[in-house]
């Protein structure tokens, strides 16, 4: 018992290393979006980063579920004998929850930050193509200005 006790409570700590390498992870991609130029490219690398953390907590979680179920019954009955590992798990489950919230917190800001950007990008694709058809307009009415309609000419020589 004690064995699978210490399989949780290691199950726990690195999914807290986890949960705190995603936290930097939406750090750095938070200093991306609010930068002046974005970096399509480091944006892109570090969801990339994240989905394998991502992969790596749903493994644990997974794992910290199975063993759990195994030893819940025998575990409940005998809670005392275990108070201080059982402590110990609980505590960790208040930190990683505290952790989880801080990173989806994080998460929605960088979801309104994507927002912003890309409604930017949008006006700025929109101005181009105003100032593309301005400038074709005005092309096309620059190169009549020395058009001379053919049967207003004089044919006589």
């Amino acid at each position: 018992m004690e064995e699978y006790l210490k399989a949780l409570i290691t199950s726990m700590d690195e999914k807290s290393r986890c949960l705190k390498a995603l936290q930097e992870k939406t750090d750095e991609q938070t200093a991306i979006l609010e930068a002046e130029e974005m970096d399509w490219d480091g944006f892109d690398a570090r969801i990339d980063e994240k989905a394998e953390l991502i992969e790596e907590l749903d493994k644990l979680d997974d794992g910290f579920n199975a063993v759990f179920n195994r030893i819940r019954e025998e575990l409940d009955g005998k809670r005392a004998q275990y108070k201080k590992e059982i402590a110990r798990l609980q505590e960790q489950i208040r930190e990683v929850t505290a952790q989880s919230t801080s990173l989806m917190a994080s998460e929605q800001r960088n979801k309104d930050l994507m927002e912003k950007q890309a409604m930017g990008t949008r006006k700025q694709l929109r101005q181009t193509r105003v100032n593309s058809r301005a400038a074709a307009s005005y092309y096309k009415s620059m190169n009549q200005i020395n058009y001379i309609d053919p049967q207003l000419m004089d044919k006589k020589k």
